[in-house]
């Protein structure tokens, strides 16, 4: 059998594809696992902070499970009256004692409970918080669409 113009056994072909399938495995699991972590989070001097329904902000979690240091939030975030054009919101987790913050990698999917206009608005995040410090985390979204910067409070909190 030839490949790449290279004389190859079927030996040695069968040793070159269990390789590349445990590389490419890998790498698609060190990819998964990297969609579960969160980073610490600051933020920006001209972040706006909005409590619940100040700035105009619509903000709900429609679901939330924490598990065994695995969670997940479901939810959604938009300015009244304003059309969305680009989408970019992350859920932050800040420690009620000491404030301490973390944002989580969210993507972003169709929500039905809104109003039509505002059906590309939904939040979704998985995420394994195990060497996350334990305590009570009151739940934010970062919400950069448009160009907004506002930290917005949802009145959740989660036990981690």
């Amino acid at each position: 059998m030839k490949l790449l113009e290279l004389e190859v056994d079927k030996k040695n072909y069968i040793k070159i594809l269990c390789v590349c399938i445990i590389l490419v495995s890998t790498m698609l699991a060190v990819y998964y696992v990297s969609l579960l972590s969160y980073r610490t989070f600051k933020l920006e001097d001209e972040t706006v902070i909005a409590d619940i329904g100040e700035q105009g902000m619509s903000v709900h979690i429609d679901s939330m499970n924490y598990q065994n240091g695995k969670g997940e939030i479901v939810g959604w975030a938009y300015k009244e009256g304003e059309k969305i054009k680009t989408i970019n919101c992350s859920y932050v987790l800040k420690n009620i004692e000491n404030e301490d913050m973390y944002i989580l990698r969210t993507r972003h999917e169709e929500n039905l409970n809104v109003p039509e206009e505002y059906q590309v608005s939904g939040i979704h995040t998985r995420f394994i918080a195990k060497k996350m410090p334990k305590g009570r985390y009151d739940v934010y979204v970062i919400y950069k669409n448009n160009n907004n910067n506002i930290f917005a409070k949802t009145g959740i909190y989660i036990d981690i």
